[in-house]
């Protein structure tokens, strides 16, 4: 084991009894204060920044009356063929790019209703619902990016929606 004189030079901070409480001391006064700032700078703020629901919610969810007639407008946005089917094990209906096909269809309380649709390349879809009259469901069809993508909307007998 190497030994080293003790030359008598100071080569590093002072570590004694009274260091300690003193560099506790000085992070309790700095923590301190900075603490006791923040709350200064939000009293100061505008209260203009609080937001209501009705700014913040986005739009409200599309609804339709149990039992109602409903027609349903499919709109491809896509760049390729997009297949829809309104009942499982009938033909596929075909929509072209650019194109709409509108379903009539008894929703609400009769029975639970769904459409399924898919790009005749497998590519992902996005589907955009909204209610432009109080009968008339819209779907936008648009590529979506991250698989698998929107496959459905099933339409509930309680007059919700679901896009799957």
């Amino acid at each position: 084991m190497r030994q080293f004189a003790d030359t008598g030079a100071k080569t590093g901070p002072k570590t004694g009894p009274k260091t300690g409480p003193r560099l506790f001391l000085g992070l309790y006064l700095g923590l301190s204060v900075g603490v006791l700032c923040v709350p200064l700078e939000a009293a100061i703020a505008p209260a203009a920044q609080a937001g209501t629901c009705a700014s913040r919610c986005g739009p409200k969810p599309v609804r339709f009356v149990p039992g109602s007639w409903v027609k349903v407008e499919v709109i491809n946005n896509t760049p390729s063929l997009l297949l829809l089917e309104e009942v499982a094990g009938s033909d596929p209906i075909p929509v072209a790019p650019s194109r709409s096909f509108l379903l009539t269809r008894r929703g609400g309380t009769v029975d639970n209703a769904s459409v399924v649709f898919w790009d005749s390349f497998g590519f992902p879809v996005k589907a955009k619902l909204s209610q432009p009259q109080p009968h008339l469901l819209r779907i936008e069809v648009s590529p979506g990016y991250e698989p698998p993508g929107d496959r459905a909307v099933y339409l509930r007998d309680d007059g919700s929606l679901a896009v799957l």
